[in-house]
């Protein structure tokens, strides 16, 4: 479902996006499209998050990724 995300600690899916990416199914298949450096590049933000709404936001920005390009 994921694809190739899970393969170490570095690109391990933090717990709070792979929640949030499942109760989203726009963000999942938003996110499961991306390339390799985009999926690190939201791991990192990801992992900088200090709140549920920021994960929040984080998971809408994901879904909203079609409507922005």
């Amino acid at each position: 479902m994921w694809g190739d995300v899970m393969l170490d600690n570095k690109n391990e899916l933090p717990m709070g996006l792979g929640f949030g990416l499942a109760m989203n199914e726009k963000a999942m298949n938003n996110f499961s499209a991306m390339g390799e450096e985009e999926k690190h590049q939201v791991i990192e933000a990801a992992r900088n998050v200090r709140s549920k709404r920021e994960m929040q936001n984080l998971v809408n920005d994901i879904a909203n990724l079609d409507a922005m390009v």
